[in-house]
């Protein structure tokens, strides 16, 4: 039986590693930016005229905000997936039971006319739900129609076993494609940013540069830069 997603951050791989949903890059950027941040507020003579300290930092803490919700959102995200499949497993074995009442009640060379009308169709020599999310979905509509119609409402595998299945999965696809949807978005938002964000980095490295001609290494040590590009 499937359980319940729970909204923990981050996910683990079989090894106990923590896997990242954002690259080790864009974090390590945010993390010098606050720095380089700090150094600026501090250096009295610097100024770009394009974009003041202020606006900087801000632009700081939004971009490493966006990495924060990117992460969330991204780690729950194999959650629902997993939740999926566990709902397909169960949806391609429980159909067995379907076809089974329908043997019953027309005989096994006159259940197949009525598959259809459970959202049940030919896969090679075999018989199926659909695998596609979307056309899935509308199976099991079908499904809830086809019970309704051939009176197996009551049945173990009637009305109430399938109204639940399909409740469940309505809401785990809503929520994959919400999940998708955000971190598409913020990711966007957050590349427009980090151009921003590595224009200021490299215009302060040429200033020290500039305003420090045979120290610039030690300066741009001491204001945590790593390289001097980016």
């Amino acid at each position: 039986m499937e359980q319940e997603p729970t909204n923990v951050p981050g996910t683990t791989g079989h090894t106990g590693k923590k896997k990242l949903n954002v690259p080790r890059a864009d974090i390590d950027l945010g993390s010098l930016c606050q720095l380089v941040g700090q150094n600026w507020k501090k250096c009295k003579w610097m100024t770009l005229q394009w974009m003041s300290v202020d606006e900087f930092t801000n632009s700081v803490a939004i971009y490493n905000g966006l990495l924060t919700d990117k992460t969330v959102q991204g780690s729950t995200r194999p959650q629902i997936t997993r939740y999926l499949h566990q709902l397909d497993k169960k949806i391609d074995n429980s159909i067995e039971y379907i076809k089974a009442y329908l043997i019953n009640k027309y005989s096994k060379t006159e259940a197949h006319a009525y598959y259809e009308a459970f959202g049940i169709i030919r896969h090679g020599n075999g018989f199926i739900i659909p695998k596609h999310r979307n056309t899935r979905q509308e199976s099991l509509a079908q499904m809830l129609k086809g019970i309704a119609v051939e009176g197996f409402t009551k049945n173990a595998y009637g009305q109430a076993f399938w109204a639940d299945v399909k409740n469940k999965f309505d809401g785990y696809v809503a929520q994959a494609k919400q999940m998708d949807s955000g971190v598409s978005e913020k990711t966007g938002n957050k590349n427009v940013l980090k151009k921003d964000l590595q224009r200021v980095l490299n215009a302060i490295i040429m200033m020290l540069k500039a305003n420090h001609p045979f120290t610039w290494k030690t300066e741009l040590r001491n204001w945590s830069f790593q390289k001097e590009k980016y």
